[in-house]
């Protein structure tokens, strides 16, 4: 008997290994979008933003925008693993449920990680808090999406600056871990104005992600592609021209001396989530995790610029792109993956530091790091979907408590029984590559006419 595999059988195994790493259906581009968000942010936790004069170096280029595009991606999945739910019946209340059981748990989870990280600043407490407020507007039509956002961008900030030089609010840059709850209104404060990533302007981000998956992307692309090259330019440009042309660079020369205030990484390496109070044109910046007006426009942009380059790059691809699962793995997964990347860095970071020579002359120990995150997380993502399932073990986890707490009722009942936690995957509904119900609708009047969703 001949041991040999016949071609049908072979190709029927190729096949299964291209739908496991490119399942029909799913929006590729937010996957790899979400790749690079993860990898974009390891590269700033693991090399060096300044060199030893104060001036950026090359990973700086990825400060506040790795985060910013996190944050975007995670608005368009709160939209996309409940729109079954909202489509049932159109209530908003039948969204709920699973909305704060996956905010709940990503709590949870941030507040593990924050327990045992002494190094990151955790952002998963701020998103589940976010979700929860977020939620409030998932009944809202696309353009009033992008309308609230772009607003909240520019006035949130403003309103920081109002209370927190009206109360004397000074930042507190701690990762939130189990132990802030020994000071509730610390906690509350740090959370809403003076943290690493401060509710009030990081909303924002949310808001404009929930818009995007509330439009068709393919039909959008070029729409997308400008707003996001229109909201980087006002980003930048603006600030450049307050800083340089109307007196507020020397300005801020001027307070920054004589309140001892590191200026140069303000504007290139970061303010660790909010300006100083001493000046208002501090919100004339657009430095990284600075939450002015201009930071959260040009970041935004380049969030919107990444989907749309990462989705137009998926169209061409087409049934091709299991190319990019390098990426794209990893990014179903973004949970799991960031979360065990907190951890990891834990163990990795000791031994880079007590091995000086590591890496030799052809790396520097930080890139032998970061090689080896890269490597660790690819590796697990790539053989957990072939091997397991499509979603992450902490993505799965959160589901199956969803599932279990809040099935869905109705046509579509197993619409979000995959649902990843709110940073989860981001895959979308029906087949290719379309996002939402299309340009400006609401939820879908007849769940039935469609397949269900894959989150």
């Amino acid at each position: 008997m001949s041991s040999h595999r016949s071609p049908t059988s072979a190709t029927a195994g190729i096949e299964t290994v291209r739908d496991r790493l490119s399942p029909a259906g799913r929006l590729i581009g937010l996957d790899a979008a979400r790749g690079i968000a993860l990898f974009a942010m390891m590269v700033t936790h693991i090399f060096a933003l300044s060199d030893p004069e104060g001036f950026p170096t090359w990973a700086a280029v990825f400060a506040g925008r790795a985060s910013a595009l996190f944050a975007v991606l995670a608005g368009c999945s709160l939209v996309l693993s409940t729109r079954s739910r909202m489509a049932a019946s159109g209530r908003l209340r039948d969204a709920v449920p699973s909305v704060l059981i996956r905010a709940g748990a990503i709590i949870v989870i941030g507040l593990c990680l924050g327990s045992v990280s002494s190094m990151l600043a955790v952002i998963l407490v701020n998103y589940g808090v976010m979700f929860a407020i977020a939620m409030l507007f998932l009944r809202l039509r696309a353009r009033t999406l992008f309308i609230i956002a772009l607003g909240w961008m520019v006035l949130s900030p403003v309103l920081s600056m109002l209370i927190r030089s009206q109360f004397g609010l000074e930042p507190q840059y701690s990762s939130m871990s189990w132990f802030d709850f020994a000071t509730p209104l610390t906690m509350l404060q740090d959370l809403v104005l003076t943290g690493y990533y401060p509710i009030l302007q990081w909303l924002s981000y949310i808001l404009l992600g929930m818009a995007v998956a509330k439009i068709d992307i393919r039909r959008h692309l070029m729409s997308l592609f400008a707003t996001g090259f229109g909201l980087f330019l006002v980003g930048k440009g603006v600030s450049w021209l307050l800083l340089n042309i109307a007196g507020g660079g020397d300005e801020l020369v001027r307070v920054s001396e004589l309140y001892g205030t590191d200026l140069n990484a303000a504007l290139f390496t970061g303010s660790y989530g909010v300006t100083p109070t001493t000046s208002w044109w501090w919100l004339a910046i657009a430095g990284p995790h600075s939450g002015t007006p201009f930071d959260l426009l040009a970041t935004a942009g380049t969030a919107l610029l990444t989907i749309v380059t990462c989705q137009s790059l998926a169209l061409l691809l087409g049934r091709r792109t299991w190319v990019l699962a390098p990426l794209t793995a990893p990014g179903s997964m973004p949970l799991s993956v960031y979360s065990a990347h907190v951890v990891l860095l834990e163990i990795t970071r000791p031994w880079v530091e007590a091995n000086p020579m590591l890496g030799g002359e052809a790396m520097t120990p930080q890139a032998v790091e970061f090689g080896l995150h890269a490597l660790v997380f690819i590796g697990f993502a790539l053989m957990w979907k072939l091997a397991i399932g499509s979603h992450g073990p902490l993505e799965a986890g959160v589901a199956a408590v969803i599932r279990s707490a809040s099935p869905v009722q109705g046509p579509g009942a197993s619409a979000d029984s995959g649902a990843a936690s709110g940073t989860g995957p981001a895959s979308g509904p029906g087949a290719g590559p379309t996002s939402g119900t299309g340009p400006d609708e609401g939820p879908a009047k007849n769940s039935a006419s469609r397949p269900p969703d894959t989150y």
